[in-house]
């Protein structure tokens, strides 16, 4: 039931509960939003655009004296991402100042005098940092920013003359402007029809979608690493706030603090600083008489990478708040029996300790959000401001205290030696550890440390730094606590149980759990490029890659789409005491390929080998036509004969996007465009109208529910373009192709509707099977690669792989024997991160299989191999199966 534009809109009301009358002497000129925006914050059916939001903004920075605003950069699409910094008057002329305090207590000096860390507190601002509408389907927030600056510059009752006197608030009106925009104008098309306020066609962060707030350890998104520098690089906020909403048949609003279980990573005081904020921001709403209002339920305090999450490992007090929703903009009525629970602690809609009273039914506004929001920040803010010291002080003795920590108990340090599989791998994750501001040193010398050596050029992390927190919980395997309720069946964690970034990254890592001394400087930046070409390139036969490590691919394609041939040895061999793996890419020399290596290496990790060659003998054994999936053994000899060799083509690649927005497929975009893979997007239509063969060599199927893929939007879901899935004459398409020697790759949920769609002879061997049983939410399990496979090209025999809800496979029935394993769940020792029920389920099953269908090859991916662009580990199986097996080549 939706309020057409006859009910009384929220404007007046809210004007005059939030905005108090401008006293004699407040700056004159403010701009109030509705001059900007065209109506008052809160207004039913009314959403701003973000140009009009950072007019507003800039405004309001431009006509008062206690504003000041910065750009910190553009967002994915080139919109400014801005931030306005709100404090006295003599504070913002002054920040510079305020910015290096800040620093000061958040890498304190441990020989600082007790006078002097007075000093340092009391001269200091409480920092807040207020983040909103990261999710941009949570609309309230960038208006209750607009009217929380509007009263912040100018008003002058004694609570915010307060504010403005022990605080600094950093206000961050949208962390996805592009979301602003697309939410926006998606509303606009949808008003007055029924799908009014819902059914989206796109993903509301261009590659994220909701994923926007898992990004915060990982920094692939443009708009992470903007915040993510103001963090922990300019500004080192004591506190921060992210605001949200939720569902809209539960609590009005939730406050901390958070459900069990809670990381042990935390420090107590931080736990208590959030108990603290939210004991406050529950009492001020229950004083202005907000309703429903819940508190210790639902969000759990263990996982990290999140915007309130990952500061708390900067030992920032990091809140979140979650609003119910509406439709966007659009009112919703409420029955009382439309009302319920769900979610850990919240059972049911009654009134409880942590859900003391609730609101009865009725009509939900925007209006009513952004008030329930607005009570929170002056809540927020005055509690900053009166307990200034507290917070302030608090904030430098949990960084001393992770100082010390790291020097009287180990481990001591993490070391990621410079030896590593995949150099750019290893690269990436000290470059995202040290942008997340974790101090990072590098060996001039070999050492030992733990009695084991390690080379010049490994990367060593002190745990005796401020964000040691952050530095452990990202090193470190993660145990998740056993949590089952009396029937035995889990409880759901509130994202994921382990992401273990080693382990996710396929990257070499030790913890030293003794002191030790290593000759080494400090690194203030990570080179993700630095490749190069060894040996004599004039002279010599041919050009090899290794082809282990990711960027190896990057330089392969980019030879493939210039013309130039590029080969995979089917088995290891050795040139002059050079050793090449089995997988090594061979490119013969030419001026084309001398030009585009010398160009393309310097931009990635790759590292080129210019090789003499041997006289080619064909290699004795075996015929290439046997099985091009499938490589022979190793050879033994030491200049053995050329071993076999396939030719690589350049793929034709189709990703598929349902009108379903799907941050899989998002996902899985940003990680193509990351490694320079060219694709082509496929809708629906594209799929439909068939003859896929002729345009496409592979196409990739993200991991999407079977009945989304089959189905998606109904017609009174969105508009009529949008409507439908690939049932009948889509799927027979699909079919076709992977008959005419198309591959279909499908990665994890996406495999369960080829499985049915195509009739494979292949079972899921967890369908059927009780949470009870076998439970493995969001965690890291052991696989094993069959090197006689092509998939598992690249591969260490043993690694990791991101598992959440995923698949595991058995051949079944008729046509079991054309599935090929390419990699299986461990046999043993399962779980490396998280947790685990049930692990004799999943143990020794299939996680990757090729099944032959026709002339052509359906790939299925028991795990997400690109989950989130994290686990870098499981990019090359995903990358092997674009490339495909290769033709043989005759000398």
């Amino acid at each position: 039931m939706t309020a057409r534009r006859p009910v009384v809109m929220a404007a007046a009301w809210l004007a005059a509960l939030v905005s108090p009358p401008i006293a004699p002497g407040q700056p004159a000129g403010v701009p109030e939003p509705a001059v900007v925006l065209g109506f008052e914050p809160g207004a039913d059916f009314e959403l701003a655009p973000w140009a009009d939001v950072v007019e507003y903004v800039r405004a309001v920075g431009a006509s008062s004296a206690r504003v000041r605003v910065d750009t910190l950069g553009e967002s994915t699409q080139g919109r400014p991402f801005v931030v306005a910094a709100i404090s006295s008057e003599e504070t913002i002329a002054d920040l510079d100042r305020y910015k290096d305090m800040q620093r000061r207590l958040s890498h304190p000096d441990p020989d600082a005098s007790p006078e002097e860390v007075a000093e340092l507190v009391g001269r200091s601002k409480t920092t807040v940092l207020i983040t909103c509408t990261i999710h941009s389907s949570e609309t309230a927030s960038t208006l209750m920013a607009c009217a929380l600056l509007h009263d912040l510059a100018t008003g002058d009752t004694p609570e915010i003359r307060a504010i403005l006197d022990e605080t600094i608030v950093l206000l961050v009106p949208s962390v996805n402007p592009d979301g602003v925009d697309i939410v926006h104008d998606w509303y606009e098309r949808s008003k007055g029809t029924p799908w009014e306020g819902s059914g989206m066609p796109r993903l509301y962060h261009p590659y994220a979608g909701h994923d926007t707030n898992r990004d915060w350890f990982m920094l692939n998104l443009d708009e992470t690493r903007l915040l993510t520098r103001l963090l922990y690089e300019e500004w080192f906020p004591t506190i921060t706030w992210d605001v949200h909403q939720m569902g809209s048949n539960g609590p009005r609003l939730f406050v901390p603090p958070f459900h069990d279980p809670v990381n042990p990573n935390l420090d107590p005081r931080i736990s208590q600083g959030i108990f603290l904020i939210g004991a406050h921001l529950a009492a001020d709403l229950a004083r202005e008489g907000k309703k429903g209002v819940a508190t210790h339920v639902m969000y759990d305090n263990w996982w990290n990478g999140g915007n309130r999450t990952v500061p708390q490992r900067h030992n920032m007090v990091g809140i979140l708040t979650e609003a119910a929703s509406v439709k966007l903009a659009s009112p919703i009525f409420l029955d009382r029996g439309d009302l319920r629970g769900g979610g850990r602690g919240f059972d049911d809609h009654e009134a409880k300790v942590t859900f003391v009273d609730p609101w009865p039914g009725g009509w939900w506004r925007i209006g009513d959000i952004v008030a329930y929001e607005l009570t929170s920040a002056r809540a927020l803010l005055t509690l900053a401001s009166r307990y200034k010291d507290w917070f302030q002080s608090n904030y430098r003795a949990v960084a001393l205290d992770q100082i010390r920590h790291g020097i009287d108990r180990p481990p001591f340090a993490w070391i990621v030696p410079a030896d590593q599989r995949d150099p750019g791998s290893a690269a990436r994750l000290v470059e995202i550890l040290v942008a997340s501001g974790i101090e990072a040193r590098r060996a001039t010398e070999d050492f030992q440390a733990g009695g084991v050596s390690f080379p010049a050029g490994s990367w060593i992390f002190p745990a005796a730094q401020p964000y040691r927190p952050h530095l452990k919980d990202m090193m470190e395997r993660q145990e998740y606590p056993r949590r089952v309720g009396p029937d035995g069946r889990p409880e759901r964690p509130y994202d994921v149980a382990g992401w273990t970034l080693p382990l996710q990254m396929g990257v070499k890592s030790a913890a030293v759990a003794e002191p030790f001394d290593a000759p080494s400087e400090p690194v203030e930046s990570v080179d993700l490029g630095g490749g190069r070409i060894e040996g004599d390139l004039a002279s010599a036969d041919a050009i090899y890659l290794r082809n282990r490590a990711n960027d190896d691919v990057t330089v392969a394609l980019a030879l493939l789409d210039a013309g130039i041939a590029v080969e995979r040895l089917a088995g290891p061999a050795t040139f002059d005491g050079l050793e090449l793996p089995q997988g090594a890419l061979r490119v013969p020399v030419s001026d084309e390929a001398r030009a585009l290596l010398e160009s393309i290496l310097p931009t990635v990790s790759a590292v080129a080998l210019a090789v003499d060659e041997p006289e080619p003998t064909p290699e004795p054994g075996g015929s290439a036509e046997e099985d091009p999936n499938h490589y022979p053994p190793a050879m033994e000899d030491e200049d053995g004969p050329m071993p076999r060799r396939f030719a690589l083509s350049m793929p034709q690649i189709g990703l598929y996007q349902p009108w379903v927005p799907s941050m899989d497929e998002g996902w899985t975009r940003l990680v193509f465009e990351e490694f320079r893979i060219p694709y082509e997007t496929l809708h629906n239509a594209a799929i439909l109208a068939g003859d896929l063969d002729e345009r496409f060599d592979v196409i990739v199927l993200p991991s999407v529910g079977r009945r989304t893929m089959l189905d998606g939007y109904g017609p009174d879901e969105t508009e009529p373009a949008y409507v439908g899935g690939l049932a009948g004459v889509g799927v027979e398409a699909i079919r076709r192709f992977v008959q005419d020697g198309g591959r279909l790759v499908c990665l994890e949920e996406s495999a369960a509707f080829a499985i049915e769609a195509l009739g494979l002879p292949v079972r899921d061997v967890l369908d059927g099977i009780s949470p009870n049983d076998f439970y493995c939410p969001g965690s890291i399990l052991s696989v094993r690669y069959d090197d006689e496979s092509y998939l598992a090209v690249g591969m260490p025999q043993d690694g990791s792989a991101y598992f959440s809800s995923s698949m595991g496979f058995e051949p079944t029935g008729e046509g079991a024997d054309s599935v090929r394993v390419a990699c299986r769940y461990a046999p043993t020792n399962l779980l490396e991160s998280g947790w685990l029920l049930g692990p004799e389920h999943l143990q020794g099953k299939a996680a990757v299989v090729e099944v032959s269908v026709g002339d052509g090859q359906v790939v299925l991916f028991g795990f997400p191999p690109q989950h989130r662009g994290q686990p870098h580990a499981t990019f090359r199986p995903l990358f092997n199966a674009l490339l495909g097996p290769g033709s043989p080549v005759e000398d």
